[in-house]
This record gives C-alpha cells, sequence and structure tokens, in this order.
C-alpha cells in the first residue's frame, strides 16, 4: 500500500520520511520514550534512516506496518508516532510515542483514536480489522491512559512478559473489537 494521510480536526498523521530525522533523533531521545519503548539507545541519524527507511517505508510498501507522523495541523513538525504493526489474521497491535512538546494536549488518544477507527473501516476506506491489541510495561501510565481513553478492554498483567533493557517487567494488555462500544474502557484495575 502507498501511504496515506489520515487527519482529525486538529492533527494530520503522515508517514514520516527522511525530512523528520532531527525530529525522530529528538523524541527517540526522550528519557520517558527510552525508559518505556525499545528504540536503540543510543539513537543517532544512523538510527532514524533506519527507521525511515527500512521500518516505515518497507511496512508500506509490504502491508506489514503502517506509521504515522504525529503533526499539528497549523504546524508540520513531527511530534511523535502511532502505528500498527503486528497485522496478521484480522488484528493488528498499535504503539506510539511522543515528544514532551506534544504531551498533555491529548494529541496521541486522537491520533490513535483516528488510527483505530481507519483499522476497522472496511476496505477501500480502512484495513477491515476486527481486533486491535496493547501493551506496554506496567509502569508506563501514560500508556495505559490512552489505551484506557480508547475504550480498551483490559485483557491482563502478564508477569515478567516483557524483556526491556536487560531487565524482566511486568507488560499489562488490552484490545478493542471492531464491535465494542469505544466510550467505555471496561477492566481496568482501580489506580
Amino acid at each position: 500500500m502507498q501511504p496515506l494521510t489520515l487527519r482529525t480536526d486538529r492533527l494530520v498523521l503522515s508517514a514520516p520520511t527522511a525530512a523528520d530525522t532531527e525530529d525522530v533523533i529528538a523524541y527517540a531521545n526522550d528519557p520517558d520514550v527510552i525508559a518505556t519503548t525499545p528504540v536503540p539507545v543510543p539513537y543517532g541519524h544512523a538510527e532514524a534512516k533506519r527507521f525511515v527507511d527500512e521500518v516505515v517505508a518497507a511496512g508500506w510498501r509490504d502491508d506489514t506496518r503502517y506509521e504515522f507522523g504525529i503533526r499539528r495541523a497549523e504546524d508540520l513538525r513531527l511530534l511523535g508516532t502511532v502505528g500498527l504493526f503486528g497485522i496478521v489474521d484480522g488484528a493488528a497491535e498499535i504503539g506510539y510515542a511522543m515528544h514532551p512538546d506534544g504531551r498533555g494536549h491529548g494529541y496521541v488518544t486522537e491520533a490513535a483514536d483516528r488510527l483505530v477507527r481507519w483499522a476497522f473501516a472496511d476496505a477501500p476506506d480502512g484495513l477491515g480489522l476486527v481486533r486491535v491489541q496493547w501493551r506496554a510495561l506496567a509502569t508506563n501510565t501514560a500508556s495505559a491512559a490512552v489505551a484506557q481513553r480508547l475504550g480498551m478492554t483490559y485483557e491482563g498483567r502478564r508477569r515478567s512478559g516483557s524483556l526491556h533493557r536487560g531487565r524482566r517487567h511486568d507488560e499489562l494488555t488490552a484490545a478493542v473489537l471492531r464491535w465494542d462500544d469505544r466510550g467505555v474502557a471496561r477492566g481496568w484495575p482501580a489506580g
């Protein structure tokens, strides 16, 4: 599939390109992104080039990953990314990361919601998926909050389910199905 652009009232979602290299490096080096995602450390021009040229471009070309840059409509600088990957048998995983400059404005939730709506829409306007799943380190409360705002149903905690930076961590999992009422997050533990 050729990369496409999705829009919301405030955002433009489009595939990261070589022109976004410096912005990719900036958010990938943020301590919170490093602490909660598998970005390489250190992350420089070679890693950004690999991400744009191999991960993003190849994913779109091979229909294995659909990665979008999150940009404000009035300022197209890349603030972060949201993507679908692990696509198989009508299901995909969603992942997202945001530069500190974009946090606290609801951009990730807005972008992820738009991506989920596209994922569930029938072709040719969408992917026609049935399930979008999410997982993150149990300590990644910001990511879990987005998953809840997307109306995902909590599916569990995998004890020591993830190896991150050489240590085992508990991992939370959740998902939303095409026919779910996304206005309500279900099953999440309190606090």
